[in-house]
């Protein structure tokens, strides 16, 4: 008998901040927003250890201070599953993404992929691995950029309805940061300099190493409806100096 493969619509709405939405160095500026979003899902059976998986969206975020920032974008990303282990699953999934930007300057495309890994411990623990490479090319090449991604997470789900996680994620790779004078530090080293009137200082592009912790949760008020809650913690060093910032959101969504 031929699998049942798990697919799925969804879609929600979430509100969230970010407390350097400029990726400044010095005189951070802070922001929220709401975003809306439409997903279809098609997950593994279970069924047989090796299956597709699909996962497309389109959504639109409106910012509320910064109103170039406000956007909407495609994302297509079709991938694998393979399952060596009833405990444990690997998931290949490339992905491309279309994303128009108020600023335009920013409107970009973008490819990539992901390999992840997910093990279950016991009954109510889960541990996971992944790995993400993105390439996105902006309109304005400052903000284009190439990035490699490894993280880590452990969950725990504390009932058929409520779980939470919290992980780690280290990146590598090009970034916009943004400063109110360019320094000549680093001057000589091929750095881009660009005034963002969206942001209202000088943009420069860089070669950055990003960390992160995050916390999450998530809950299932009934079959259809359910909630997600995510803070994460982020620093940024690059040869410009060092920054930091907080973000997260609470989501309210519909699966059907």
């Amino acid at each position: 008998m031929a699998s049942r493969a798990s697919a799925e619509w969804e879609t929600g709405a979430k509100i969230g901040f970010d407390s350097n939405i400029d990726r400044a160095i010095d005189n951070e500026q802070s922001d929220a927003y709401l975003s809306a979003s439409l997903s279809f899902l098609r997950g593994p059976s279970g069924e047989s250890r090796i299956d597709w998986t699909l996962a497309a969206t389109l959504e639109g975020s409106l910012f509320f201070r910064l109103t170039d920032l406000s956007y909407g974008a495609l994302t297509l990303a079709p991938g694998i599953t393979l399952i060596p282990h009833r405990v444990w699953t690997i998931n290949l999934s490339p992905f491309f993404q279309a994303k128009g930007v108020g600023d335009s300057d920013q409107s970009a495309l973008a490819f990539g992929g992901k390999v992840g890994m997910r093990q279950e411990i016991g009954k109510d623990l889960y541990t996971g691995q992944y790995y993400i490479y993105k390439d996105s090319r902006a309109e304005e090449d400052i903000y284009s950029f190439i990035e490699n991604a490894l993280g880590v997470y452990v969950g725990k789900s504390w009932s058929r309805a409520f779980y939470t996680e919290i992980g780690y994620e280290y990146s590598y790779g090009d970034s916009f940061r943004t400063v109110d004078t360019p320094s000549p530090r680093g001057s000589g080293k091929g750095k881009q300099y660009r005034y963002s009137s969206t942001f209202g200082k000088e943009v420069i592009k860089e070669k950055v190493k990003r960390q992160s912790i995050g916390v999450s949760g998530g809950i299932d008020w009934t079959k259809y409806l359910f909630s997600t809650v995510t803070y994460t913690y982020t620093t940024i060093d690059g040869d410009s100096g060092s920054s930091s910032s907080q973000a997260g959101f609470v989501s309210l969504a519909y699966r059907f």
